[in-house]
């Protein structure tokens, strides 16, 4: 009997062990999905964070910088997920041993050791130690039954514990087998199980081991195959990436545009950077837009999209809040030497942004 219960036991430690897949979809599903795309993530890290050597990163590689977070999130979610479902583990191995041990002397205590039953089927056994996992009407037949047959009193209400799953399959092979003296093979169980060498070898640090190891390979496999980053589009005016996934829709979307001059977008005469958020107005209705080689006369946005870029179409207007456009422009004044330098573009920005978002940005 022992030797199925240990097969069982290891079957429903394992099964704890795959729920690493089922925790992994939920994690993904409302952290990376429904919480926030791996592009607002970064925009909230970096832009919305006003951390400026993120918004570097951001700047020099949107998907790199975006896959570097993911990464170290990922990472820290990984060690987080393996070492719950091993304590989960642990104290199932825990709970099952001591519980069992405790339903075994309970039900050893039923009986008279001197007393001989030839009728008490092992399966009576199996049946009162699957507790709650069996109907009210199973019960007061299993009851019902032991009193007439052996004149055993149990109690009103079945026990607290269940052990139904690892003893399913013994039931099938072993329940008819009669239990003559029930109190001498309740002994023999518990000192199986206390003192045998085959369940304490269950779950040793070898067993714990292995485990981490398979989950931590199954992870690592399973989100090679995921795109984290989801569709790899930029916006052509400010290059914030889309933060669609990558499923062949059609027409791209940002949430938060950015100043163009980030990307280097620039007047083609005066070298002057591009400093509006590309959804305002002022970008629809004043700028005109073209690339430089490719264009003798500049479009309107709408049409400059139509002719290069028609999957960003139709082309979001607002009007920033506030704070976007303040952080916008304290990023722009932190980093326009730099940016300028880069992009060969002249620095025409407004002096009064030196005391209205010079100082946003600790040095």
């Amino acid at each position: 009997m022992l030797k199925y219960i240990l097969i069982a036991f290891k079957q429903q430690m394992s099964v704890i062990e795959k729920t690493v897949d089922r925790k992994l979809q939920i994690y993904l599903r409302e952290s990376w999905t429904d919480t926030y795309t791996a592009t607002n993530y970064a925009y909230k890290q970096s832009f919305d964070a006003l951390n400026i050597n993120a918004i570097r990163e951001y700047l020099k590689d949107p998907i790199e910088y975006m896959t570097t977070l993911f990464n170290s999130d990922y990472a820290v979610y990984k060690v987080s997920l393996t070492n719950s479902i091993l304590r989960e583990i642990d104290e199932y191995y825990k709970n099952t041993k001591e519980n069992l041990l405790k339903a075994v002397s309970e039900w050893s205590a039923l009986f008279d050791p001197e007393q001989i039953y030839e009728q008490l089927q092992l399966s009576s056994f199996l049946l009162y130690l699957s507790g709650k996992s069996i109907s009210s009407k199973e019960y007061n037949l299993l009851r019902t039954s032991m009193q007439r047959k052996h004149n055993i009193n149990m109690n009103m209400t079945p026990p607290e514990y269940d052990f139904s799953e690892i003893l399913k399959d013994v039931d099938k092979l072993l329940g008819s087998i009669t239990i003559e003296k029930p109190v001498y093979f309740c002994e023999l169980l518990c000192k199986s199980i206390t003192e045998g060498d085959s369940i304490q070898n269950i779950w040793t640090d070898t067993e714990r081991n292995e485990s981490k190891k398979r989950m931590n390979t199954y992870l690592e496999t399973k989100i090679s195959y995921y795109n984290q980053i989801g569709c790899s589009a930029r916006c052509p005016l400010c290059s914030s990436k889309c933060e669609l996934p990558d499923d062949d829709h059609t027409q791209h979307q940002v949430t938060k545009h950015l100043l163009p001059a980030f990307n280097g977008c620039r007047n083609r005469e005066t070298k002057y950077p591009s400093l509006i958020v590309c959804t305002e107005d002022k970008a629809h209705d004043e700028r005109l837009w073209g690339y430089s080689k490719k264009d003798q006369n500049l479009l309107p946005l709408s049409e400059f999209l139509s002719k290069y870029h028609p999957s960003w179409l139709p082309f979001p207007r607002s009007e920033p809040s506030d704070e976007h456009i303040t952080k916008m422009r304290a990023i722009w004044y932190k980093l326009k030497d730099e940016l300028c330098k880069k992009h060969d573009m002249v620095d025409n920005t407004d002096p009064s942004w030196e005391f209205r978002y010079g100082g946003l940005i600790p040095e």
